[in-house]
């Protein structure tokens, strides 16, 4: 759900001259209510006022109304490129690119040699993802007139587009030079900075665009991710309200803002501002399911099985969901629902450790032991680092009688976590069964450094499979080496 990434609000080129905003709205007022009663072209402005029109709702984003003033200008004035020009950058900013693109081929057969043609025809050709035709048409453009800023910005653009941020922020920075675009140079830059790994820099460059276009809310947003990425939550929360101070149905902002708020443990507010993003998103997977998760931390596990539901029956193929699911599902010990999710999560994700490492579990609490040792197994080869599935491993090879494997796992959790002593308890008590008395003392007497509270309670465990005189072995043994 995220808007990081290119600015809206200056893709298109027009001059932007001083208009009556009240004039120019009761003019639109009255050619809609004339195109209600099926009598525009009789109420259609003379063609010098519908180029003032399609100007202005372009410049005020009523792009509907913009094409519809366009086509009525086509009518007027067909051999005219500007006319189809400005019907193409309507289309482009309503993403019908395919038409934006017919559109602006003709204003190019018009006037081949027009530069905001190219440029705009650019534009749309971006929208459609075809950048080696788009970067083709501006590198056309720029042989004929190789310091045309527009051109130079939209060059910019699609090198952002490949992911070619080093060559980008080279002409961003020699557009911050010109008059008209060195604002919109700043965000671009506040990008690419990002994408390199330089959030200071980006900062830097977000804050100058922000100076000269303060109500700029993805800027604002896009301020609050990186310093998200740098996990300075605070600030980030604060990017996040500015945007949303600017644009209140700014779903990303909202849900970004949860994620911060998730991320310091605030769990209340993390979910006041998931719910704020699904009253503009209600359908939002990662929304549905990052809110799933805050009430399942919260304990409240009913309630997140009821988002999660909503989460998978919008994507069914949402193997996290049905994982999450699951989980909560075992929490309040329903078992084979459980199983059931961790079994369709599986189809979906079949080499995520944790989701075998679950199933393991939830097997092991079912009482199919022999099942779960299969899963334990197939999580450890997975994620051979796990100490804690090493351990579960081993105890379950245990109890099915497969000492060698015990054994082992028991070593390999000694291996991977030195410090916890829980490997080797269980391995001394296998060697102290197995009459080897030496060797679990020098187990335990490991254990006993790591935590000298077990001394008190060793010998009683030891005693329920030992008999007296192998527990008096095993205790002088132990005092020996401690």
């Amino acid at each position: 759900m995220s808007l990081h990434g290119f600015d809206d609000d200056d893709d298109f080129d027009f001059q932007k001259p001083q208009w009556n905003k009240k004039e120019m709205d009761e003019q639109i007022r009255r050619f809609r209510e004339a195109m209600r009663g099926g009598d525009s072209r009789s109420q259609s402005p003379s063609p010098s006022a519908l180029e003032e029109l399609v100007l202005y709702c372009l410049e005020t984003e009523k792009f509907d109304d913009a094409l519809n003033f366009a086509n009525l200008l086509i009518e007027s004035m067909p051999y005219s490129s500007d006319s189809w020009q400005k019907k193409g950058i309507a289309l482009t900013a309503l993403s019908r690119y395919e038409e934006a693109l017919e559109a602006l081929n003709h204003a190019t057969a018009l006037d081949p040699a027009d530069m905001e043609t190219h440029i705009n025809r650019a534009w749309a050709l971006d929208g459609l993802g075809r950048y080696d035709e788009a970067m083709q048409t501006i590198e056309q453009a720029l042989v004929y007139e190789s310091d045309n800023e527009e051109a130079l910005f939209m060059k910019a653009t699609l090198l952002e587009r490949y992911e070619k941020y080093e060559d980008a922020v080279r002409l961003f920075q020699y557009l911050l030079h010109s008059e008209t675009l060195a604002k919109d140079a700043w965000y671009e830059l506040g990008y690419c900075y990002d994408f390199l790994g330089k959030p200071e820099e980006a900062l830097q460059a977000y804050n100058k665009h922000i100076d000269e276009h303060p109500y700029n809310y993805n800027a604002w947003y896009n301020c609050g991710v990186v310093y998200s990425k740098q996990e300075q939550y605070y600030q980030a929360i604060e990017c996040y309200d500015m945007a949303i101070a600017i644009k209140e149905n700014f779903a990303s902002a909202w849900y970004n803002r949860g994620n911060a708020y998730a991320s310091l443990h605030r769990i209340k507010e993390a979910i006041e501002s998931y719910h704020e993003a699904l009253k503009y998103e209600p359908n939002d997977v990662p929304t549905l399911y990052n809110l799933g998760n805050a009430y399942q931390e919260s304990g409240e596990f009913q309630t997140a099985i009821e988002l999660y539901t909503r989460a998978v029956s919008q994507d069914a193929k949402y193997g996290e969901g049905y994982f999450a699911r699951g989980a909560c599902y075992d929490a309040l010990e329903q078992y084979q629902s459980a199983l059931l999710d961790y079994e369709t999560a599986l189809e979906l994700m079949p080499n995520m450790a944790d989701l075998w490492y679950a199933k393991a579990d939830v097997l092991y609490n079912s009482g199919k032991v022999a099942e779960s040792f299969k899963c334990y197994r197939r999580a450890v080869e997975l994620n051979p680092g796990d100490y804690e599935c090493w351990f579960d491993l081993g105890d379950t090879a245990l109890q099915l009688g497969n000492i060698p494997t015990a054994i082992y796992a028991f070593q390999k959790v000694m291996e991977l976590s030195p410090e916890w002593v829980e490997g080797y308890y269980a391995l001394a008590k296998i060697y102290a069964a197995e009459d080897m008395i030496e060797d679990a003392a020098k187990l335990l007497a490991t254990a006993l450094k790591l935590e000298p509270k077990m001394q008190s309670v060793y010998e009683i465990d030891f005693m329920m499979f030992l008999s007296d005189e192998k527990v008096r072995r095993l205790r002088k043994a132990v005092l020996s080496l401690i």
